[in-house]
């Protein structure tokens, strides 16, 4: 047996108590006994956070179970099921299994896949608009760069007033003050006017593609991309009842007004109830507002009836 004492090994030679290997074995057991292996956390699932309980109003929540039977058979189970931290009330809800709450959100999702017909006729109204609106801003920007020529005309003017002594100081500097706050605030409005022609259109045509394949996303097995794709349609709408998914907006949403994606579930939902060829669009309403995604997918304009009784274009 080897003894280290400053530095150095001395040989010792001793009787042993015990084995080395009953030595070894027993610190092992001493180990686990002075740090217990605690039970290994329930890992998160997919679509927690992402649905609401309707009867109580928490979240529901993913737990995943391992029943091991006497036979020596292991099954694992996962379930979705509201969390129930609401004191005052005892939440009936029943838990939900995984692939039923994939199967039910799949299914809401492929419904707000936007049609190829729909997706081309808006892109067409989108371009259209698109050149009418740089035309206009270019009319908007040029008024403005000819009212800050006529501020020119005048700081120097009041210049040649003060010069001249026409003018007192105090009067020449408030005056002064007032024409570069002005010019101060063309600049900024040309510069809005000069990004805002360009800042739309981009954005609206990447929601259209992902619009037109949130089928695929539906159907694929990656539930996380599942879960994107559904905060960003429903965001934080979904809600649970008697084990069935639901999509609705609250009604301070509502009167707020509709996004895009809301805009399109409504039409959607409307040429369900209604026949529909196409895309229809009416020629005599075609102004658009600042945020054209909504007012090209309001409902009141997409879809509507078959052009034998109104006068609509039919795309």
């Amino acid at each position: 047996m080897e003894i280290n004492q400053g530095c150095q090994l001395h040989k010792r030679d001793y009787t042993l108590i015990i084995a080395k290997k009953l030595f070894d074995e027993v610190q092992e057991v001493l180990k686990k006994r002075g740090q217990p292996e605690r039970k290994p956390k329930n890992e998160p699932q997919p679509y927690c956070g992402l649905v609401r309980c309707t009867s109580c109003g928490m979240m529901i929540t993913g737990e995943h179970k391992i029943k091991r039977q006497k036979n020596g058979n292991v099954h694992e189970y996962t379930y979705y099921r509201c969390t129930k931290k609401r004191k005052d009330m005892q939440c009936p809800e029943s838990a939900v299994r995984d692939f039923e709450m994939d199967r039910q959100l799949s299914s809401l999702i492929k419904k707000v896949t936007l049609p190829k017909d729909w997706a081309d006729e808006l892109s067409r109204l989108a371009d259209e608009d698109f050149k009418n609106s740089v035309q206009s801003l270019t009319a908007d920007v040029k008024e403005r760069e000819s009212e800050m020529q006529k501020i020119e005309i005048k700081l120097s003017r009041l210049l040649d007033g003060y010069l001249e002594q026409d003018i007192e100081k105090e009067i020449y500097r408030k005056e002064k003050a007032k024409l570069l706050s002005k010019k101060k605030s063309l600049q900024e409005e040309i510069s809005t006017l000069s990004h805002r022609q360009n800042d739309w259109l981009e954005p609206f045509n990447q929601w259209l593609k992902t619009a037109q394949t949130v089928d695929k996303i539906a159907v694929c097995d990656d539930l996380f991309a599942k879960k994107v794709i559904a905060k960003e349609i429903f965001g934080s709408n979904l809600s649970l009842r008697d084990k069935k998914l639901r999509a609705c907006a609250p009604k301070s949403e509502l009167k707020r007004g509709q996004n895009a994606w809301s805009a399109l579930r409504a039409a959607k939902e409307k040429a369900r109830h209604r026949r529909t060829s196409s895309v229809l669009v009416p020629r005599e309403r075609l102004e658009l507002s600042r945020d054209y995604s909504q007012w090209l997918l309001r409902p009141s304009r997409l879809p509507i009836p078959s052009p034998r009784r109104l006068p609509y274009t039919l795309v």
